[in-house]
């Protein structure tokens, strides 16, 4: 079973003589005061059985405190990203690409992480976010194919954004493909039309076309 958003949370106490509840859905785990365990040594966190459901039964507590209203996002959670988004970008502004990348990775990771219960909304910004400004870096380190790559994700994600549509352009460049750059510049002047650097980019690209 995958591992808990951001490592594994608290156990809960539960009393030694109560009644477990096998499920006949999930076999391996067992319900005990409304909580999984695993079946066999009856845990809620177990690496013998390669089980974790302190996520799962972290969200059934909050429910029933917060009288089935859903949990607040992790505030760790978004300073972890956040500030591995500012490293990254001081990186990628002293010319360190390869090392800025990493932490845009690292933060795009963290981001994965968001238990199921945050935002979809809140994930998809702050993977596009991350996947963009690694895309920036690669290109930077003349991998245009890897960059490429990134950005369809982007663009996917975040499609009302002009930023990804240019970042894909530069990439759609530097592979040789100008007419389908130009094409993604103009998405992305049509999307931010005040940006001065997508416009100069679909300027130049135009000239190859």
């Amino acid at each position: 079973m995958p591992g808990a958003p951001f490592g594994p949370r608290p156990v809960f106490p539960t009393s030694a003589d109560a009644p477990a509840h096998e499920l006949p859905s999930l076999p391996a785990a067992t319900l005990i005061e409304g909580l999984l365990h695993c079946t066999a040594h009856k845990k809620q966190v177990c690496s013998e059985c390669d089980a974790d459901y302190s996520a799962h039964n972290f969200l059934t507590r909050q429910l029933g405190a917060n009288q089935m209203a859903l949990p607040p996002p992790n505030p760790q959670m978004a300073q972890a990203v956040q500030k591995l988004k500012l490293e990254g970008n001081n990186m990628f502004r002293a010319q360190c690409h390869f090392e800025a990348a990493q932490r845009y990775t690292e933060a795009m990771n963290i981001a994965q992480q968001r238990p199921m219960w945050d935002p979809s909304q809140t994930i998809v910004e702050e993977a596009a976010v991350m996947l963009s400004n690694r895309a920036a870096c690669l290109l930077s380190l003349g991998h245009p194919s890897e960059a490429y790559w990134d950005t369809e994700v982007v663009t996917r994600l975040k499609r009302g954004w002009g930023k990804g549509h240019f970042r894909m352009g530069r990439a759609l460049m530097d592979l040789g493909r100008c007419r389908q750059a130009a094409l993604e510049f103009q998405i992305g002047h049509s999307l931010d039309p005040t940006s001065k650097e997508i416009e100069s980019a679909l300027d130049n690209s135009r000239q190859y076309i």
